[in-house]
C-alpha cells in the first residue's frame, strides 16, 4: 500500500484527475461535436435559404402557381425578386390590381415555394468560396472523422479507466488529505486508503497503462487542428468522407435506397434484421452503402450493379469487415490489372484488413503471406490461372468490373466460373452489367445464380425482369441517393476542321480508313490540330479558374500530341502500356498536385475504377462506341466527394465519323435504362432487344458509317 501522504501519492492523484478529465474528454467528443455540428449546419442553411428565397425570380411564384399568378402591376412597380415581396408582403394590397383574393394567392405562392426551397437547400462547402461558416462547418467535421477514426477503438478502455477512477478518486484524495481524515474515523480512513490503493492498482495495471497510452495519443490527435488552408485542401482530396458524415448528422443521408416492391418479404426482412459489424471499417457509410453490404451478406450470391460513383468498393470492403469481425480470415478480390493498384490503396484507405497483392513479381511471397496470415488478396482476371486455394477457406470473394466476365467463351470467364462455384459468396461488381445486350446481364446472372437467370429470361417485360432479378441484383442511381452531388454541365463543342484536315479526312474516307478518319484532326504531327486547339483553350481557361482537367481519348499518339501540347502540367499520358501499379502512382501525383493540372489518359485506362474526383473538368476528345464506356469516364470525376460542378466537353468534328458514330450509338443507352435502370416499364419483350456489339457487328457498324460518309462527299460534290 502507498503512503497516505507524501509527493508519490500526490502525482498519483494528479495522473488519476488527468486520466479522468482525457477519458471524460473522448466519451463526450463525439456527441459534442455532434451537436456542434447540427447547431452550425442549421444556422448556415437558414442562411442558404433565406438568400436563396430573397434572390429568387418572381417568376418562380407563378411557376408554383400554375401560371395562375398576376404579377405585372408588380413587376411594373419594381418589384422583380421574392425577396422583394417578402419584405413588402403587408403592403401588397396598395399596388394596382392587387386585391385580397391576388394577395392571398401570392402569399400561398410564396408559402409553397418556401417549402421547395427549404427542402433544396444542401449544405455543400464551397471550396471556391470558403465562406467561414464553410470553414467552421469542415473543422467540426474534421474533428468527428478524427473521433471515429482514432477515438472510437479506445472508448471501451476509456470507459474502464473512468469508472475505476470515478468509483476511487474521491476517497483517494481524502486518504492524502490529514485534515479531512481527521473526520473520518477508523472505518473511513481504511476505506480512504483502500480507495487510494484501488486507484494506483487501476493506473498502474499493465492494461491500464496500455489505455492511458493510447487514450493520451487520441487525445492529441483530436486536439491537433489543420489551418485553414489545410483544412480545404483535405476536404478537396477526400470530400466524400466529410459530406458523409455531415448526411448522416443532420438526417439527409438519402436513405437505404432499397429496391422497394422488388424483394420479397423474406429477402427484405432477411437484409433489415442483418446487424452490420462496423469495427474493422474506418470510413463511414451511407445509408444506401449500409445496405448494400447487407445485401451482399444475406443473399450471398449478387451483383451490385450501383451506378459508377456511388461506392461499390466501400460497400464490398464493409461486407469482408463484418465477415472477418465473425472470425473469417480470407478474402479475394479479382479485377483488371489497371486497377490492381487501386484496390490496394482503397484498402488502406477503408479498413484496416491488411491488402496483399497476388499479381506481379512478388506472386509467390505475397500469396504464401496471404495463406498464413489472412487478409484481403487482390488478383488479377489475367492471374486466376496461377492462383492455388488449396485448404483455404475464402470467406467472399468481388469480381470487379465484372463485365470483363460476360462472354461465356473466354478463359478468364471460364476461370473465373470455378472459382465462384467453389465460393459460398460472391459479388460481381459492375455499373454496366448490360452495356449492349439483356443477353450479357443472363451470363452474369447465370455465374452467380442459374434459378435467377432462368426465371429473368423467362420474363416478358421490363417490370417483370426486374422482378425477377430482384434476389441477386441491386442498383442505385446517383440522383437517388447523392442529394449533394454537384450538377454535370454537358457540352457538345463542334469542331470546324481546317482546310488540310478536311483533305485528309477525305482521303481517309475514300482508302476505307475508319481509324484514320477517327483521329483526322492529328493525323499529322507536323500541322495544327483544330481539336488539339480546343483542347487547349479549355484546358487553359480551366486552370486559369482553378480546376483540374482529365482528356480521354481512345488513341495513344493522340494522348501523346496532347500531352506534349499541355507542357509541365500535363500527368500521364496513361496507356495501356503504363505498368498497373505505375498508373496509381500517376493519379496520386494528380490528385495530390497543389496547383491545377491537367489528366490525360486513354478511356479504357482511366475511364474505369479509378476515382479521379479532384477534377472537376472532362474532354472527350472523340466519341466512343459504347455509351457506357464515356459514362464510365465521367463518372470517374463526377461521383461522391465532388465538390465542384463537372463540365464535360465533348469535342465533335463536325461533318466527319464522330456525328454518325455518336447517331449509331444513340439507341444503346436506352437498352439500360429499360431492363436494369428503375424506371417507368414499357410493354416489351427481353428477347427482342439485342444492339450486340461484337467484332463482327462493330465491323459492320465501320463499313456502314464509310459509305454513309462516301454519300455524303459525293453528295456535296467532294
Amino acid at each position: 500500500m502507498v503512503a497516505a501522504r507524501g509527493p508519490q501519492t500526490r502525482v498519483l492523484i494528479t495522473d488519476a484527475v488527468d486520466a479522468q478529465r482525457t477519458a471524460r474528454t473522448l466519451l463526450d467528443a463525439e456527441q459534442r461535436l455532434v451537436t456542434e455540428i447540427l447547431g452550425i449546419a442549421d444556422a448556415h442553411r437558414r442562411q442558404l435559404f433565406a438568400q436563396s428565397l430573397h434572390q429568387a425570380d418572381i417568376e418562380r411564384l407563378r411557376e408554383t402557381a400554375d401560371g395562375r399568378l398576376r404579377l405585372g402591376s408588380l413587376r411594373a412597380a419594381g418589384l422583380t425578386t421574392v425577396g422583394q415581396l417578402i419584405a413588402r408582403r403587408h403592403q401588397l394590397r396598395e399596388y394596382p390590381g392587387m386585391g385580397p383574393t391576388s394577395v392571398a394567392a401570392i402569399e400561398a405562392a410564396i408559402e409553397a415555394l418556401a417549402e421547395s426551397v427549404e427542402a433544396g437547400t444542401l449544405l455543400r462547402p464551397d471550396p471556391d468560396r470558403r465562406s467561414p461558416a464553410d470553414t467552421q462547418l469542415l473543422l467540426s467535421l474534421h474533428r468527428l472523422a478524427v473521433v471515429r477514426r482514432r477515438v472510437r477503438p479506445v472508448l471501451g478502455r476509456a470507459r474502464e479507466l473512468h469508472q475505476g477512477i470515478t468509483g476511487s478518486i474521491d476517497g483517494a484524495r481524502r486518504a492524502t488529505s490529514r485534515w479531512r481524515s481527521l473526520f473520518r474515523g477508523r472505518r473511513g480512513r481504511q476505506a480512504d486508503l483502500a480507495a487510494l490503493t484501488t486507484l494506483e492498482a487501476a493506473l498502474r495495471s499493465p492494461r491500464m497503462t496500455t489505455a492511458r497510452t493510447k487514450m493520451l495519443a487520441a487525445a492529441a490527435a483530436l486536439a491537433h487542428e489543420p489551418t485553414a488552408k489545410q483544412l480545404w485542401r483535405r476536404y478537396q482530396a477526400d470530400a466524400a468522407t466529410y459530406l458523409t458524415l455531415l448526411a448522416e448528422v443532420t438526417g439527409r443521408d438519402g436513405g437505404e435506397q432499397r429496391p422497394a416492391g422488388y424483394l420479397s418479404p423474406g429477402d427484405a426482412a432477411r437484409i433489415d434484421d442483418l446487424r452490420l459489424d462496423t469495427s474493422l471499417l474506418i470510413s463511414t457509410l451511407r445509408g444506401y452503402q449500409s445496405f448494400g453490404a447487407r445485401f451482399m451478406l444475406a443473399q450471398r450470391r449478387v451483383i451490385l450493379g450501383d451506378e459508377m460513383g456511388l461506392g461499390k468498393t466501400v460497400e464490398t470492403l464493409a461486407a469482408m469487415c463484418h465477415l472477418a469481425a465473425q472470425g473469417e480470415r480470407h478474402f479475394l478480390v479479382i479485377c483488371p490489372p489497371s486497377l490492381a493498384g487501386n484496390w490496394m490503396h482503397e484498402i488502406r484507405r477503408h479498413c484496416r484488413l491488411i491488402p496483399r497483392l497476388l499479381y506481379g513479381g512478388d506472386f509467390a511471397k505475397n500469396t504464401a503471406a496471404w495463406r498464413g496470415q489472412g487478409g484481403i488478396g487482390v488478383s488479377t482476371y489475367t492471374a486466376l490461372s496461377r492462383m492455388d486455394l488449396k485448404g483455404i477457406k475464402v470467406a467472399m470473394v468481388a469480381f470487379d468490373e465484372a463485365h470483363h466476365i460476360k462472354n461465356p467463351t473466354a478463359k478468364r470467364t471460364e476461370q473465373s466460373r470455378r472459382l465462384i462455384e467453389r465460393i459460398e459468396r460472391v459479388a460481381l461488381l459492375t455499373g454496366t452489367p448490360m452495356e449492349n445486350r439483356v443477353a450479357e446481364f443472363a451470363v452474369l446472372t447465370e455465374h452467380i445464380n442459374p434459378t435467377v437467370a432462368r426465371q429473368a429470361a423467362a420474363a416478358p417485360s421490363p417490370e417483370a425482369f426486374r422482378h425477377a432479378i430482384a434476389p441477386a441484383y441491386l442498383r442505385r442511381n446517383q440522383s437517388d441517393v447523392l442529394t449533394e452531388l454537384p450538377a454535370r454541365i454537358e457540352t457538345a463543342q463542334p469542331v470546324s476542321l481546317a482546310r488540310d484536315e478536311v483533305t485528309g479526312y477525305r482521303k481517309a474516307v475514300w482508302d476505307g480508313h475508319f481509324m484514320t478518319m477517327r483521329r483526322a484532326t492529328f493525323g499529322d504531327p507536323t500541322r495544327t490540330s483544330t481539336k488539339l486547339e480546343h483542347i487547349r483553350q479549355i484546358a487553359h481557361e480551366a486552370m486559369v479558374e482553378g480546376h483540374k482537367v482529365v482528356v480521354f481519348s481512345y488513341f495513344r499518339d493522340v494522348l501523346t500530341a496532347v500531352a506534349a501540347a499541355l507542357g509541365s502540367r500535363a500527368h500521364g499520358p496513361l496507356t495501356g502500356a503504363t505498368p498497373p501499379l505505375q498508373r496509381q502512382d500517376v493519379i496520386d501525383a494528380f490528385t495530390a498536385s497543389r496547383k491545377p493540372a491537367v489528366l490525360v489518359s486513354q478511356i479504357d485506362v482511366g475511364g474505369v475504377g479509378l476515382n479521379l474526383q479532384t477534377a472537376s473538368v472532362v474532354i472527350l476528345v472523340e466519341p466512343q462506341w459504347k455509351p457506357s464506356t464515356e459514362e464510365q469516364a465521367i463518372a470517374r470525376c463526377h461521383r461522391m466527394g465532388q465538390v465542384r460542378p463537372v463540365q464535360v466537353f465533348r469535342l465533335v468534328a463536325e461533318d466527319t465519323v464522330d456525328t454518325r458514330m455518336r447517331e449509331l450509338v444513340a439507341g444503346k443507352a436506352a437498352l439500360f435504362d429499360e431492363y436494369a435502370r428503375p424506371s417507368a416499364a414499357k410493354d416489351a419483350n427481353a428477347q427482342a432487344i439485342d444492339t450486340t456489339d461484337n467484332d463482327g457487328t462493330r465491323a459492320a457498324a465501320e463499313r456502314q458509317i464509310i459509305e454513309q460518309e462516301r454519300a455524303r462527299l459525293r453528295e456535296s460534290g467532294d
